[in-house]
């Protein structure tokens, strides 16, 4: 075979391989991509599978957490086995539960119903170990009331209920935005509770000290029980005040939000035996008569 046979030959067969593989990469970019979740241990396995070293097996994952979140292939599935396991192996680290939370459900994650739900019960448990900290039911009723839906309206309002209950909770803790409480007052109201609004709002008021959030507070309790908004501010002014004075006279070490639940201290001429019992109940002059047997 001549030299410039040769040459002719193999400029063919580039030609060919360089058609064979641009055939191949366009073939393969149409396949859907696929995407590598992180690996972590399961909730109940994690405390097994870190051998006893448990936080230092949850900092790890929470770097790995760190560097998933954000990324191009993030996904709210990847995001919720590594929170998980995070938690389950040291429940005190504060940060993951609502850091977590929220990018569960970020956008762009392709968060399920699940995956919300999942982050609900993450906030519930962050609840349960800092209850001092008003992010967390916050953000599950921000989860219940704007992230949920669903073609079921009985579910809706559930979710509806059941996160106004959390924005109620979050707003009495101290530091939370008060003016969160209009919308949880909307949530009320649309539910068909607009009394519990009304009252949760005139309470709410009596402790918000921002005059900004005040303000707005007025605004939506005027809408709901038809009142002139200057009308009543003047009369929860008032109101106010008198709240201010009986809490710093008689319970001023308890924050206002927990006196609104105690109350003033007891009267010192209070006795026990004051109290009704089970015999005041059913009638002093007669004898309580014992339980019937009870079938094995």
């Amino acid at each position: 075979m001549s030299r410039r046979v040769a040459i002719a030959a193999a400029v063919v067969l580039l030609l060919g391989a360089r058609q064979l593989g641009g055939h191949a990469n366009q073939t393969r970019a149409s396949w859907p991509k696929a995407l590598d979740l992180p690996f972590a241990p399961s909730p109940g396995s994690a405390p097994y599978a870190s051998l006893g070293y448990r936080e230092m097996v949850a900092d790890l994952l929470w770097i790995r957490a760190l560097g998933y979140v954000g990324g191009d292939d993030d996904r709210a599935a990847g995001t919720r086995v590594l929170i998980e396991a995070i938690v389950a192996l040291d429940p005190r680290f504060e940060r993951a539960y609502a850091w977590g939370a929220l990018a569960m459900t970020s956008l762009g994650t392709e968060a399920t119903r699940d995956d919300m739900l999942a982050a609900i019960r993450i906030l519930e448990q962050g609840m349960r170990e800092f209850p001092e900290r008003y992010k967390l039911p916050l953000y599950a009723g921000q989860i219940y009331t704007v992230d949920l839906s669903s073609d079921d309206p009985a579910q809706v309002a559930a979710w509806q209920l059941e996160g106004a209950r959390m924005l109620e909770r979050a707003v009495r803790i101290p530091g939370a935005p008060k003016a969160v409480g209009t919308y949880a007052a909307h949530l009320r109201s649309k539910l068909g509770q607009r009394d519990k609004a009304v009252r949760d709002l005139r309470e709410l008021i009596l402790y918000t000290t921002s005059a900004a959030e005040r303000a707005k507070l007025v605004a939506k309790l005027a809408e709901l029980a038809d009142q002139n908004a200057d009308a009543l501010a003047y009369e929860l002014e008032v109101m106010q005040r008198r709240f201010d004075e009986q809490w710093k006279a008689t319970r001023p070490e308890v924050t206002p939000s927990m006196f609104v639940l105690l109350g003033a201290p007891l009267s010192p001429s209070f006795r026990l035996d004051d109290l009704a019992v089970d015999r005041d109940l059913v009638g002093s002059d007669q004898p309580l008569e014992p339980l019937p047997p009870q079938p094995d």
